[in-house]
């Protein structure tokens, strides 16, 4: 039994020498530890999150995956947690996605109502062309909401605007130009989103949109630079 002790004990020595002489193999000892505890971690998480996903859906090009995850081989409670409550976000996010894709667009934030808007001398108002200050295009007449996208091509007339102006005329019998709505708006920038509920009845609907500046709010007749379009709604 001493003589086992002895040899055992003269083992270790040598062992212990020969790594003080060649420092490599303590290395090498720590990679193959470290390799094995990731295998480890990667076979338990293979259980959780597949390493093949499932395209479900694709949408405005972009390819969205969907893993299916099994919670009862995790053993940490903190990362077990962790892992859904970024489910949650995920699934938040696409139920948000969805809403927007049955409407059909991306929600941008429309100009505001100017509800103070004023012309204390106001008696009617001058039409202006304004073709050469910005451009503007609809979406169907025929939508329940009307949205109308105005482009200023410069923005330095902006600080200049007092509001942005809609004006809705249906055209009756002869040409006859009929009042319908008219409402002022605050000027976003060189983009602008106007947004109307949609009342109106079936015909033909001249839409003028412009602007006033800052300058003729005080006149009789305010000058009004305007771009105009006839549409049709048929439902």
């Amino acid at each position: 039994m001493l003589n086992v002790l002895k040899t055992g004990a003269i083992v270790k020595f040598k062992i212990s020498e020969f790594i003080k002489k060649h420092k490599w193999v303590t290395t090498i000892f720590w990679i193959i530890v470290t390799a094995i505890i990731t295998l480890g971690i990667e076979c338990s998480f293979d259980k959780v999150m597949p390493k093949t996903p499932i395209v479900v859906k694709e949408i405005s090009d972009t390819i969205k995956f969907v893993h299916s995850y099994d919670f009862s081989d995790l053993n940490d409670s903190l990362a077990n947690t962790h892992l859904k409550k970024k489910l949650e976000n995920i699934e938040l996010a696409q139920k948000y996605e969805t809403e927007i894709s049955k409407k059909g667009k991306t929600i941008r934030k429309a100009n505001s109502i100017m509800l103070d808007a004023s012309f204390p001398n106001g008696k009617g108002y001058s039409s202006r062309n304004a073709m050469s200050y910005f451009s503007f295009e609809m979406s169907s007449i025929n939508e329940k909401l009307i949205e109308v996208n105005v482009s200023f091509f410069d923005d330095l007339i902006l600080d200049d605007i007092y509001c942005l102006t809609l004006k809705i005329f249906k055209i009756g019998n002869n040409n006859q130009r009929i009042y319908y709505e008219e409402q002022y708006y605050n000027v976003n920038g060189t983009y602008n989103l106007i947004r109307i509920a949609n009342s109106l009845p079936k015909g033909s609907f001249e839409f003028c949109v412009g602007f006033i500046l800052k300058r003729d709010r005080m006149a009789e007749y305010p000058n009004t630079y305007e771009v105009r379009k006839i549409v049709s709604k048929t439902i």
